[in-house]
């Protein structure tokens, strides 16, 4: 069949060395996000080694922006204290520092560079300038490995993921998509050693989801699998916050041109929902 039964095909070692973060830290911000995830994700994480590369990033913006900073002056003192927590912890980590006018190519870059498997920003770095929109679509649409979006809402440790889903579309780039996300959902689950979720949304009974085919996808009881009528930004967020999530996985559709800005407008209202992290796949 084309839709694989993806949870019997999960060995014990499955993406065991996928283990490698790319961190971005933004100076121009007070509070670093993605950085503190890592060390929860450290100190929670004892089964498999973990390494991680820093990128303290600067882009150059544009100076008719009024947000944007005339200047970023950070002593010395203010990276020793950046990487205490690091040290204390003895991670495996490497650093560097940029100063770029393309944050988006710059990021990706780093991340192919040091064969990085993870991309973790803060909601604030994603953000960013040339438009929100742009900025964090192109961003996650060009990288070969997953974007984590950190936000407030998350605490350590992660103990509930959910992941949204359309079965609904059959086509093979959707399927596809759908796939990628259960995958990522049940590998995140066993690495954080948390429960997994799916939740589908359709918008009226002539597109209802097939609670049994996401069943033989991800292998989860019919408790862990949510269909609902509604946008998918309501939805999403509603059973985010019913079932305690912690994380969220989201799937941007890989179509270009206005289907490509229609889909990434969906995801952006359902990230404007909800403030915990968000694991973007393309």
């Amino acid at each position: 069949p084309r839709v694989s039964q993806i949870a019997d095909h999960f060995p014990e070692d499955y993406y065991v060395d996928k283990r490698k973060f790319l961190v971005v830290v933004d100076p121009s911000h007070e509070r670093h996000l993605a950085l503190e995830r890592m060390l929860e994700i450290i100190r929670q994480q004892a089964k498999w080694e973990i390494e991680f590369h820093l990128i303290l990033g600067v882009e150059s913006g544009d100076k008719t922006d009024a947000d944007t900073p005339m200047e970023v002056v950070r002593e010395s003192q203010w990276i020793t204290q950046l990487l205490k927590p690091i040290e204390d912890l003895g991670a495996n980590y490497t650093s560097e520092f940029v100063w770029t006018r393309d944050w988006r190519k710059s990021i990706n870059d780093a991340a192919a560079r040091f064969d990085c498997d993870t991309i973790m920003l803060s909601e604030a770095s994603a953000e960013h300038k040339k438009g929100i929109t742009d900025s964090r679509w192109d961003l996650i649409r060009h990288a070969n490995c997953d974007v984590v979006i950190c936000d407030v809402g998350t605490k350590a440790p992660i103990k509930c993921i959910l992941a949204a889903v359309n079965t609904q579309a059959t086509d093979d780039v959707h399927v596809a998509l759908a796939e990628k996300i259960i995958e990522r959902g049940l590998f995140l689950s066993k690495y954080f050693d948390a429960e997994l979720h799916v939740v589908n949304a359709y918008k009226d009974s002539e597109d209802f989801p097939d609670r049994g085919l996401i069943g033989r996808m991800s292998g989860l009881p019919r408790e862990n699998i949510h269909r609902d009528m509604g946008k998918p930004e309501e939805v999403v967020a509603g059973i985010a916050e019913k079932v305690g999530a912690s994380m969220v996985i989201l799937g941007i559709s890989p179509r270009k041109g206005l289907a490509a800005t229609f889909s990434s407008h969906t995801t952006e209202k359902v990230m404007e929902r909800i403030d915990i992290d968000v694991v973007a796949l393309a």
